[in-house]
This record gives structure tokens, C-alpha cells and sequence, in this order.
């Protein structure tokens, strides 16, 4: 098991996006690299922020990495959300679009509006990131992994 949000477990979705023929279906006419970013959250053992770059083109995932700081400035989407929030959404408890709308998951690049053709897309990419083994930092409700 990979931990959540780490190099390992971005190489593991990366893999899953690799396999899933409903992604690379789906997301045929999508491009551009997505940066998912978690930020930190002390009494969930997360201390720095922890982002995820993704490099979609055309249903594949050319690049799944830890991003680094030189890459926010040229990835057409950041979306960023709290531990326990991307807790939820990977859990399936938490729906990605309400999540947006009430303002648990933010946009600091690109829109929802951008995205609206791709929802099947970023369903699929979501599902992709549930089916890595994941191990959750110390700190996790007891539920969580």
C-alpha cells in the first residue's frame, strides 16, 4: 500500500488511469496536466501540503508524479481540498461536484465550467485514484484504509 498522496500512491493512480478503458474512452478529447492538492491538516499527520500532478492527454495519464512548486504556474487546473475532504471523495461518501458547489474543493486554477464536458472523465480519474491500495497517515479516523 501506497500512502495517500505520496509519490508511490501518484505513480499507482497513474497506472490505474493506464488501465482503465472507460478513462481513456471518456476523456479522448481532454488535455492539460491537473495538480490535486491536499492541504495540511496537523491532527491528520499531514504537516506539508501534499500535491499530485497529472498529465492528461487525450485518455492518457503521460505523467502521474509529486508535483513541484515550478509546476503550479503551468498546469491548467489546481484543485485543492483538505485531507479529510479528499478523505470523503476517495471513500465515495463525498460527491466531487457537490463538494465544489458548497466549497469543500476549490479551483486556485481553471474552472468547473472548463471541466462540464469531462464529467465522465473525472469520474472515471476519481474512481482510478479509489482503486490505489492506499495507507492513511497516523492521525486517520480508525475507519480510514
Amino acid at each position: 500500500m501506497a500512502e495517500l498522496f505520496g509519490e508511490e500512491w501518484a505513480r499507482a493512480w497513474g497506472e490505474e488511469l493506464a488501465k482503465s478503458e472507460v478513462y481513456r474512452t471518456a476523456a479522448a478529447r481532454w488535455e492539460g496536466a491537473m495538480i490535486f492538492f491536499m492541504t495540511p491538516d496537523e491532527a491528520l499527520g499531514i504537516r506539508e501540503p501534499r500535491r499530485i500532478l497529472l498529465d492528461l492527454w487525450h485518455g492518457v495519464c503521460r505523467e502521474a508524479r509529486l508535483a513541484r512548486e515550478e509546476d503550479l504556474a503551468k498546469v491548467a487546473y489546481v484543485v485543492t481540498a483538505g485531507p479529510a475532504v479528499w478523505w470523503e471523495i476517495l471513500e465515495g461518501r463525498l460527491e466531487p461536484l457537490r463538494a465544489l458547489m458548497s466549497g469543500r474543493v476549490e479551483f486556485a486554477r481553471g474552472s468547473v465550467a472548463r471541466l462540464l464536458p469531462y464529467v465522465a472523465a473525472a469520474r472515471e480519474l476519481l474512481a482510478a485514484a479509489r482503486r490505489v491500495p492506499t495507507d492513511f497517515p497516523a492521525g486517520w479516523p480508525a475507519t480510514a484504509g
